[in-house]
Formats: C-alpha cells, sequence, structure tokens
C-alpha cells in the first residue's frame, strides 16, 4: 500500500492568522489584491510577500519582529516603495510603517524635530515651513518618498552641496532590534556611562564597538575617496566617530535598508528655511565646457548643481521644455539666500559672467519666483517615468543607476557612458548631481529581448568596472545596495572590508531575518526581475501613490492608485478577488493629472467595473436618461424637502434606505445628518426656457451653448444662475440645448454603453454650436473625453470636434475680450480661497479660476495648502463610502482652517455639496461664478446708487 499523500498547510495563511492574532484584523492582510500591490516597488524586482502588516505603533514592530525571529520568516520594513533597488519587497512578511506618519515634536530654537518614519518628505517639510524650518536631503521623489526609506537607503538628492546626506542630518533614532530589545541610537561619549550600560545589555553593540576599533585602519584605507557614499555598511563614519570619541550609532543604521533593525523615530537635524532662491537653467553646446564650468560655479556655493546630457533632452523631448536642439548638455543651478540682505540678482550676474566664456546654445533661464522654479525644476523630477513615455517595448531599467566619481571627473564619465552605449545601439538617459559626481544611469531595454538582455548585464559588469577601477568611484552614491548592487559589494570594498560587514550583520541579525538578500548577498542581480511588468506602461514610481485620496486615508499599498494597476493587470485578478478595492477608486484622476508616463489608472478601474456593472446605478441612470418621471419625482422632492429633510423624518430614511443602499455598494449609506442640497422645485430648464431652442431647433452655426449638466439643473444653489449671468454680462446669450448627463457617474458605475448612449445624444445636440461653456469640472472633463469613448471613425471625429469648443466658465471668462466692472459687497473684504476640483485639473484648468479670485475686489486671494488634494466628494461617492469621503475631507478641512478663509471658491457643483457638508458654515462656500456674478452686481448697485 502506497503512504497517503501529506497535505501541508497553507503557510501564507497560516501567517496572517498568527499576526492577526497578535495584532488585530484590521492590520494583517494577505489576500490577492494586497500580496499582488506589496511584490512590487519603484524597481525592476517582483516578490510576493506571504502576509503584510500594516504597523501602527511600536508595539506593532516589536510583535512582528518577534514572530518573523520565532519562525525564521523573512521580515522587509517598507515605507512608500519609491525604492530603485528592490529593498522593499520580500518573500515573508512586508513591514509597513506608513500609518506611524506623525511630527511628534518640534524644538525650533535647537532646529531638531522628533519624526516617525512614515511621513512623506513634501508633509514633513510642509509642517516644518510654518516655522521657517526644513529637513535639507530632498531626493527627487520628495513628493512621495517617507523619511522610513530615506533613512535606510542615506537618500541625499540635488541639494546634497549644502545639506548633505540624510547621515549628516539625524541625531538619534529609535530602533527595535532582531532581539526585541529597543536602542536609543545616538551618538554616546565612549566614556557615557549610558553607552557602558547599552554594551553590557546589547551584546552586538559590543561586537559592533570591538570590530570598529580593532579594524580601524583597515576601514580608513578602504573608504571611498569621492564625496558621498551608501555602498556598504558605513563603518567609515564610526571610525570617525571614534577618532572623536564617540560611538556615533546612526551613522551605522542610517543607510544600513533594514537589514539591522527597523526604526520607529528619528530626530532630526534642521535648518532655516533659504530667504530666497534662485534657480537657473544653463545650456551648453559642449559637453566638455560642463566639465570646465563645473568648478567656476561651484565657487558660487550653489545648493545644487544638476545635469542632464544630451541623450536624456532627446528621450524626455527638447521642444516640450523649451531645450535648443544644438544643446550637448543642459545644467540646472541653484542659489540660496539666508538672509535679506543677500542679492540674488547680483549673484545671478555673477553666475552668467562665469557661464560667458562657454558656447552656450541659449541665454540662461533666470527664475526667481517660485512657480518659475518650479517649472524649471519639472522636467528633472519627473524624469526617470516619463522615459516611459519613450517606446512602448524599451523601459528605462535601473541597473548601473547611481555611480559617482570624483566631481571634476563627471564630464569624462558621462563621454564614456555615452560612447559606451552608442556601441550597445541602446538609447539611455544620464542625469544626477553634477556637483558632487553623482550620475543616474538608465539606459532603456526590453529586457524579454535576449539581445538587449545580454547587453544590460554586459553592461551592469562592464561599468560598475570601470567606475571603480578606471575613475575610483563608487557604486553607490544615494539609492541604496538593494538587490540590484549586493552582489557588487565585495568588488568594490575587497574580501576584508566585506568580512567586516558580513559580522555586523551577522551580529545584529544572527537569525538572518531582517530584509535579506539586501546589502549582503552573492545573488546575482538578475533575480526576480519582473520580466511582465517591465512590459508594461507603468513606472511603479508612486507619483500616483502620493496624489491619491484613498491611499492617503488607509496608507496601504492595496488601496493606492499604483497598487490598483498591478491589481487589475495581473494575470490572476478578478472580479471577484479583487472588488473592495476596484470599488475604492473615487475616479478624481489625480493619479492621471499626476502620471509622467501617461497611465489613467482611474480608466482601468473603470473598465474592469464595466465588466460588472452596479445594477441599482443602472436602473437609475437609465430612468433619469429615458423616463420623464424622473424629473417630476425630483420636483416633488424640491417642493416637500422643508417636511422631509427634517432631524426625525432624516433618521427614518437612513434607517429605510440602509437595505436598499447595500445595492449599491457595501460601504454605502445616506446618513441623517449629510448636508444634502437643496433640490429644486422648478428645473434650470425651465427656470430660463425661454433659453431652450424651441421644437428641438438647432442654430446653423456658431452660438454658446450652456452644458449645464445634473447638478445645475436639478439642484437649486445658484450655479446654473450665475453661469448664465456671466455669460450675459460678457455679451453672450446662451443656448441650453437638450442634453443628457455628461457620463461622469453613470461611468463611475459601469454603464458603459449608457454612457455612449448619452454622449450620443450629446454629440448630435451640441454640434452646430462654436463654443459650449460647462460650469461643472466633471462634465467639462467627460465632454472633452468623448473621443476615447468611440472607435476610430466618423463618431470619434465629432467625439474630437466638439471636445476642442468646451470651455469652463472660469477659462471662458479669462479669455473674454470684454471686461465688465467689478465691485466690492458692502460687508468689508474677504479672505478667499480655491479648492481645485480634480475633474477640472485633470482637464488642464488650473490657473485662470485662481487668477479670477485674485482679482475680485473685496476679496483677498490666499493659495490654500493642499488645494489640489481631492476633497472626498467625488460625486455620489460621498454616499458610495460616507466614512471614507470623510476622512479624505479632513485633510481639506485642516488647509482650509490653516488658510484662514472665509469663502472657499470651487468650480464644480459636486465639490460644493461635500465642502458645505465638511465645513458646516465654518465658512461659505461658492462657485467661481457665483463670486463673479456678486462682484458684477455690486459694480452695478455702485453705478445705480452713485448716478
Amino acid at each position: 500500500m502506497s503512504a497517503p499523500t501529506l497535505i501541508l498547510p497553507d503557510r501564507s495563511h497560516a501567517i496572517a492568522a498568527d499576526l492577526r492574532a497578535a495584532l488585530g484584523t484590521d492590520k494583517v492582510k494577505d489576500d490577492f489584491p494586497t500580496r499582488t500591490a506589496y511584490a512590487v516597488d519603484a524597481s525592476i524586482y517582483r516578490m510576493e510577500p506571504k502576509a503584510v502588516v500594516l504597523a501602527e505603533s511600536e508595539e506593532d514592530i516589536a510583535a512582528t519582529i518577534a514572530y518573523a525571529v520565532q519562525r525564521g520568516i523573512p521580515l522587509t520594513p517598507r515605507a512608500a516603495g519609491t525604492n530603485l533597488t528592490g529593498s522593499a519587497i520580500g518573500s515573508g512578511i512586508i513591514l509597513d510603517i506608513s500609518r506611524m506618519n506623525r511630527l511628534l515634536e518640534v524644538n525650533r530654537e535647537e532646529h531638531w524635530a522628533r519624526v516617525q518614519p512614515g511621513i512623506v518628505l513634501a508633509e514633513l517639510n510642509k509642517q516644518l515651513a510654518r516655522q521657517g524650518l526644513l529637513f535639507g536631503p530632498d531626493p527627487s521623489s520628495g513628493e512621495m518618498c517617507k523619511l522610513g526609506g530615506m533613512l535606510a537607503n542615506n537618500s541625499s538628492g540635488p541639494h546634497t552641496l549644502r545639506y548633505g546626506s540624510v547621515k549628516d542630518n539625524v541625531h538619534g533614532l529609535r530602533v527595535c532590534l532582531e532581539s526585541g530589545a529597543w536602542l536609543e541610537a545616538r551618538s554616546y561619549a565612549l566614556g557615557d556611562p549610558a553607552l557602558a550600560g547599552l554594551l553590557a545589555s546589547t551584546s552586538s553593540l559590543r561586537d559592533l564597538l570591538a570590530l570598529t576599533q580593532s579594524n580601524a585602519d583597515l576601514i580608513a584605507a578602504k573608504r571611498p575617496t569621492v564625496s558621498k557614499n551608501s555602498c556598504g555598511y558605513n563603518l567609515f563614519g564610526l571610525v570617525d566617530g571614534l577618532a572623536q570619541g564617540q560611538l556615533d550609532l546612526p551613522k551605522l543604521f542610517v543607510g544600513s535598508e533594514g537589514t539591522l533593525g527597523v526604526v520607529s523615530e528619528a530626530t532630526l537635524r534642521l535648518v532655516d528655511k533659504p530667504k530666497a532662491t534662485l534657480t537657473a537653467l544653463i545650456h551648453f553646446r559642449h559637453l566638455e565646457d560642463v566639465g570646465s564650468a563645473v568648478p567656476q560655479l561651484l565657487a558660487l556655493h550653489p545648493s545644487a548643481l544638476e545635469v542632464m546630457d544630451g541623450n536624456t533632452l532627446d528621450l524626455i523631448g527638447r521642444a516640450k521644455h523649451g531645450i535648443p536642439v544644438d544643446a550637448a548638455a543642459t545644467l540646472l543651478a541653484e542659489l540660496d539666500a539666508d538672509s535679506v540682505d543677500v542679492d540674488l540678482r547680483e549673484q545671478a550676474g555673477r553666475m552668467a559672467a562665469v557661464c560667458r566664456p562657454f558656447r552656450l546654445a541659449a541665454d540662461l533661464t533666470l527664475a526667481f519666483d517660485q512657480e518659475q522654479r518650479e517649472q524649471l525644476w519639472k522636467a528633472r523630477k519627473a524624469l526617470y517615468p516619463t522615459l516611459y513615455r519613450f517606446d512602448p517595448r524599451k523601459k528605462p531599467i535601473n541597473f548601473v543607476d547611481d555611480v559617482v566619481v570624483r566631481a571634476e571627473r563627471i564630464s569624462e564619465l558621462i563621454r564614456y557612458l555615452e560612447e559606451f552605449f552608442a556601441g550597445q545601439r541602446v538609447p539611455v538617459a544620464i542625469f544626477g548631481h553634477i556637483g558632487n559626481g553623482n550620475a543616474h544611469i538608465v539606459p532603456l531595454l526590453d529586457v524579454n529581448d535576449s539581445s538587449d538582455f545580454e547587453n544590460m548585464v554586459h553592461g551592469y559588469h562592464e561599468i560598475h568596472s570601470a567606475v571603480l577601477n578606471r575613475f575610483g568611484g563608487s557604486i553607490c552614491g544615494e539609492h541604496g545596495d538593494g538587490r540590484v548592487r549586493a552582489e557588487y559589494v565585495r568588488k568594490m570594498f575587497g574580501d576584508d572590508l566585506y568580512s567586516l560587514f558580513i559580522q555586523v550583520k551577522k551580529s545584529f541579525d544572527p537569525a538572518g531575518v531582517l530584509n535579506p538578500g539586501i546589502k549582503i548577498s552573492e545573488a546575482s542581480f538578475t533575480e526576480h526581475i519582473d520580466y511582465t511588468r517591465l512590459s508594461k506602461s507603468c513606472a511603479t514610481c508612486a507619483k500616483c501613490n502620493a496624489v491619491c485620496p484613498v491611499y492617503d486615508v488607509f496608507q496601504s499599498e492595496d488601496m493606492s492608485s499604483r497598487g490598483w494597476f498591478e491589481i487589475v493587470t495581473s494575470k490572476d485578478y478578478s472580479y471577484l478577488n479583487s472588488k473592495r478595492v476596484v470599488e475604492s477608486c473615487l475616479n478624481c484622476k489625480s493619479c492621471r493629472t499626476a502620471c509622467p508616463a501617461g497611465v489613467d489608472v482611474s480608466d482601468l478601474i473603470l473598465k474592469k467595473r464595466a465588466e460588472h456593472p452596479n445594477r441599482l446605478a443602472g436602473l437609475i441612470f437609465r430612468w433619469q436618461a429615458r423616463g420623464k418621471t424622473f424629473g417630476a419625482v425630483l420636483r416633488l422632492l424640491g417642493h416637500t424637502q422643508s417636511f422631509w429633510d427634517r432631524p426625525m423624518f432624516r433618521r427614518v430614511l437612513e434607517w429605510v434606505s440602509n437595505p436598499i443602499m447595500k445595492f449599491l455598494a457595501p460601504t454605502a449609506k445616506l446618513p441623517h445628518d449629510l448636508l444634502l442640497p437643496r433640490l429644486a422645485a422648478l428645473h434650470l430648464r425651465e427656470r430660463h426656457a425661454g433659453l431652450v431652442p424651441r421644437d428641438g431647433a438647432r442654430p446653423a452655426a456658431g452660438g454658446v451653448a450652456y452644458f449645464h449638466g445634473c447638478a445645475a439643473n436639478y439642484f437649486d444653489d445658484g450655479v446654473g444662475e450665475a453661469v448664465i449671468a456671466v455669460l450675459r454680462k460678457h455679451g453672450v446669450e446662451p443656448d441650453l440645448p437638450p442634453q443628457r448627463c455628461s457620463g461622469t457617474p453613470i461611468q463611475t458605475y459601469g454603464h458603459q454603453d449608457l454612457v455612449r448612449e448619452g454622449a450620443r445624444f450629446n454629440l448630435a445636440s451640441f454640434a452646430s454650436y462654436d463654443t459650449i461653456v460647462t460650469g461643472c469640472a466633471s462634465c467639462t472633463l467627460m465632454l472633452k473625453d468623448y473621443p476615447a469613448l468611440f472607435e476610430e471613425g466618423e463618431e470619434r471625429r465629432q467625439a474630437e470636434a466638439l471636445a476642442k469648443k468646451v470651455v469652463h466658465i472660469a477659462e471662458f471668462v479669462a479669455r473674454s475680450p470684454q471686461h465688465p466692472p467689478m465691485g466690492a459687497a458692502a460687508t468689508g473684504t474677504k479672505r478667499v480661497t480655491y479648492h481645485s476640483s480634480c475633474h477640472l485639473r485633470a482637464a488642464g484648468v488650473t490657473k485662470e479660476p485662481r487668477k479670477i479670485l485674485a482679482g475680485l475686489p473685496g476679496m483677498d486671494y490666499a493659495e490654500m495648502p493642499d488645494a489640489d488634494r481631492c476633497a472626498g466628494g467625488a460625486g455620489t461617492f460621498l454616499v458610495k463610502d460616507y466614512d471614507t469621503s470623510q476622512k479624505i475631507f479632513e485633510r481639506k478641512a485642516r488647509a482650509i482652517e490653516q488658510v484662514g478663509a472665509e469663502v472657499v471658491a470651487t468650480s464644480c457643483p459636486a465639490c460644493m455639496i461635500q465642502l458645505k457638508h465638511g465645513l458646516k458654515g465654518r465658512a461659505d462656500v461658492k462657485h467661481v461664478a457665483q463670486l463673479l456674478r456678486e462682484s458684477y452686481e455690486a459694480a452695478d448697485a455702485q453705478k445705480a446708487t452713485s448716478t
């Protein structure tokens, strides 16, 4: 008789079950969406974990480490997952610290702050800026990278010249060791009794001290002779400290990539924000001139000096960024003023004098104000993901991306690299921090092509060897070793020093569970490459996560734009195994607006929803489109709203509607305290019947039509009247042609056939007009997006023609040749701020509303922090997932309070509903058109009074 087959337990689910018992169900995930989303970071690799822990406290960190050590399960700490080397993914437990994201304490006088590792760098500096402070290191991923990853990699960035790397800006860390002990990792005097106590209780520290003291000469001899290095363990910083009588523990842990312990808190060194900044763009015709100019520019003490070579300029598009065709390289230089006494215009003159002898392709471009400076930096900061647009097959591959040579040899290095890749016939972008010799090298390859794969492997060894042997440099300046450079750490430092690194690793992580395969490994860099993903369009850079309102709330990769891309494009995706995440997207389009690679994750989500359209929503939308009774019912509700909108009746309505709402979504509800918009007893089209073409008549040609959308028609919110009144002030009597819903809410619930039906109706109804004015952000974007609904052919051509005619009322006023007089209300000056509606921003309308508000008499315009963040309403999302929508709004409420606004203006009636409900009277909420109308009417009233 044969032995029975053993059925082993599924270890993946067993691990998660154990962790849930220890930490709670909300902090541990292991379903398909979670494992898929966390299988990638911003690198070229993929490793699917067994479980993910969303730590919220030090207790969570300690318990997770203890479990991993007990069971021998690999544990990978992770923050934003913007790492380019694969150190934020692993095969065991992912310990995500993103929810530990508070700024705990700031000491303005002593210039330090205590910070949790999950905070985003941009958010940290935004909070510090209120006190005139700054955390200096600034990787180009600063909008989405988090402090934990910066500590792990010893990040630096463009302004390293002024502020140094992270290791230069950390006073202390709280680290959970593999033993479960918490270590206060700061600099200790060797005679400090506190250090003696630590050494007595912590064997790994005793080993570390003995190892560095006995090998100080070897360590000093192997120190890289370049300005920055993040390769290997920073025993060099420890030896420097010992020479000063200090054991400087942060130097060890910063840059250790989660292989020696997990950080829960950091005390950071801060600096004063510059009083003013000058940014300059310099285009050189010859590469050798760059090398000659750099030492002279460094004499001006710039805070940043960045280079992009000619190949890079070609790849990102010279015309798009205004770069001369004959520029061999472009430099970005930045100078800061620490006091009002420093004249940056004089500094600009000195910079021009330095550059005058060189052969420039154009005059220097100088920017002093923030908006202009940000525009100059835009191409540089979005460079890597922008390369994903270059070729549908060849993708930017990070495998030799972070080398460092002495600054005076950077032009020689660039020339060598250009010649090397030209020999391979491989397009390459070369850019980086030329002031300290740090070059980022990103070849474009199809790793699924055998020839390109061979080029990658050959280039990996040839370039790293050349950097070490020919240029005497470092293979890693700021990105960390990760998986991609681990096999070269031994080659860089030699066997003797590498053996010390191994001893350090074994001393702090004897069980070998802390981020194995990272930094100390002999595995080939080609292991775990994600060949499937590298044929897709997404750069996994996480720029979308930085603006995703759902990720902002949940701080979990499976509830993020980048995670959703991975989930819905996976070969194992099904609606059933991923419904909870597919239905979580607001369709705010912020990911589309932010993505340099041109990926619209929300559109992918909508296509997946279209495979399983919501039945209840479909019934409602079809009733609206084809049934006259829909309007009649809304009118009846408008007539009786004062009766049924009372607290008692609303409680009954919430109770009665709950079972029905569950057909919309498990999270859907109609809360009794939700501030509902006032329904119109007489709809806009009825109130302005004279503007409705009779008997479906169409003008022969020309004219202006107002696409009012559903909200302005059905709600008594004053927006429709305001748009019409503003148009009349500009000499336009608009038509209100027959129209159906633009399609945004219908598309959100998956009814693509009904969206096309409505689009065809609107195309026919508006075809003869020259201009189509909108007042709703979602209608604006949807009408402009109509071409995407149709295949190539006549319907798409009609949609493209219509899309070109669509203008939001703010655009119309900004372009209008007429300038009606404006007046201020008699109530005195009010502070007004602007909430930038997501869909209007996606439609490309950002400056016009702000310009209008800044020009209103009697209004003190102040730009709101987070003005471009979603407010969480997203049409019916307010009802579909009320709790999440309110959590999203909390950030917006804080921003409005911070700016001290008495009036919040927006460009969308749907956003108005969320703003009014969330603010509950703390500030007035007005459409931009309403404020314009009030200003025009105030001028009329003043004129009438004066006459």
